[in-house]
């Protein structure tokens, strides 16, 4: 019985056995993949620059930050995609089941070719307002949807290289109840405040008309802000919910407004203090953050005689930051109070945090370090600048 099947089925068997390697095959090469694209961009406790020094023609070249919550269908795939439609290009990008989160910098060709790609794929052909008869080109400051993508003056010397991830969330909230890419609650999209609008509301303001609530770190609120807002002390997102937690009582009853860099993140806050906070709570966000203000106020300066922002908007990138003007400076160097905002890093292994040092201060010291603890190398465990932010990130509003 066995020679017969052997004999009559062999073909049959053979190509059995062929098509099962070639399946495992495949799901080794998937698996392999997928573990490529979560791993860490470089070693743990290195960091990105800070500072860009090159020669390149910036009319030739832009930056792109955008974002999108919505379900993205094959993740993997999606991201191998921007592998090949970004392999000319530096930046981030971040893709999980519920979005993308980039920001990418290139000529703009490059540009304009993966932005008329992405704009036909999946998660972006039922985008409200693209037309996709109609090319999309950044190089032209008038096209349509040009807003939307944040174009900002920068070359691909801003990043270091090309991080392309797969990741759970695009904005680590680390709160499973918030889903973004299924919510439709009506609050929430009408929870978004165009520029002008949250402007007006700003110049105008009473004191006790709203609280003004800053979502991002406590190293971005430092060197830019708009006026009377409450700046969290938090050194990352995923320490947001804790802040909330322990300041509800503070925002009961109170008309909330909150702003980040461009939206991504007080898209997760909002939700999450909708969850959290009494039901009754008004609760908005300045559409497009920071970086849409800043572009309105640009282009109303006639009509915009005292903006609300001061100061500049902290961009994760060697740019480092952007303002209205690079005279408008909210804060100091730290060891002789001249009006500064350029970040350097500390020295020390594993620290790394951001210090605010002028150039002449900076001079006085072979290297930079953000404290004594750090210049002395006796940190045990932490050093004086993060035990300091940590007291103050416990205290309420």
């Amino acid at each position: 019985m066995g020679c017969h099947v052997n004999q009559v089925h062999e073909s049959e068997i053979a190509e059995k056995e062929k098509n099962e390697l070639n399946k495992l095959k495949t799901m080794e090469e998937y698996q392999n993949n997928v573990m490529k694209l979560k791993q860490r961009r470089g070693e743990k406790g290195s960091s990105d620059p800070i500072s860009v020094d090159c020669q390149c023609r910036l009319n030739d070249y832009k930056v792109i930050l955008f974002y999108r919550y919505v379900s993205i269908e094959d993740p993997l795939q999606f991201a191998l995609d921007h592998q090949h439609y970004c392999k000319d290009m530096t930046g981030k990008v971040r893709i999980a089941s519920e979005g993308i989160n980039a920001t990418l910098a290139g000529t703009n060709k490059d540009i304009d070719i993966y932005l008329n790609w992405l704009t036909s794929s999946q998660p972006f052909n039922d985008l409200e307002d693209i037309t996709r008869d109609v090319p999309l080109q950044l190089s032209e400051p008038s096209a349509p949807r040009y807003k939307f993508f944040k174009p900002s003056e920068g070359c691909i010397h801003v990043f270091s290289d090309l991080s392309i991830k797969l990741t759970d969330e695009i904005c680590p909230l680390g709160q499973k109840s918030v889903v973004l890419d299924k919510l439709s609650k009506p609050d929430h999209r009408l929870g978004k405040l165009p520029p002008k609008v949250f402007h007006d509301i700003l110049s105008k303001r009473h004191q006790d008309d709203f609280l003004l609530l800053d979502t991002r770190n406590y190293y971005e609120s430092k060197i830019g802000h708009f006026e009377g807002a409450v700046k969290p002390a938090i050194r990352k997102f995923s320490q947001f919910p804790d802040y909330i937690d322990r300041n509800k009582e503070a925002m009961r009853g109170k008309k909330i407004l909150t702003y980040c860099t461009g939206g991504i993140r007080c898209e997760k806050a909002t939700a999450y203090m909708r969850q959290v906070l009494p039901q009754e709570t008004e609760i908005f966000m300045l559409d497009g953050g920071i970086h849409n203000y800043i572009e309105w106020c640009k282009s109303n300066k006639d009509q915009v005689e005292d903006p609300v922002w001061q100061g500049k908007n902290y961009v994760f990138d060697a740019r480092q930051s952007l303002g209205l003007n690079d005279e408008s400076i909210v804060s100091t160097c730290q060891k002789c109070n001249t009006r500064w905002d350029q970040y350097k890093k500390c020295s020390t292994t594993g620290c790394h945090l951001l210090v605010l040092l002028c150039d002449d201060c900076s001079l006085q010291d072979d290297k930079v370090f953000c404290c004594e603890d750090c210049k002395t190398n006796q940190q045990n465990g932490l050093c004086q600048c993060e035990q300091q932010r940590r007291i103050e990130e416990l205290e309420t509003i």
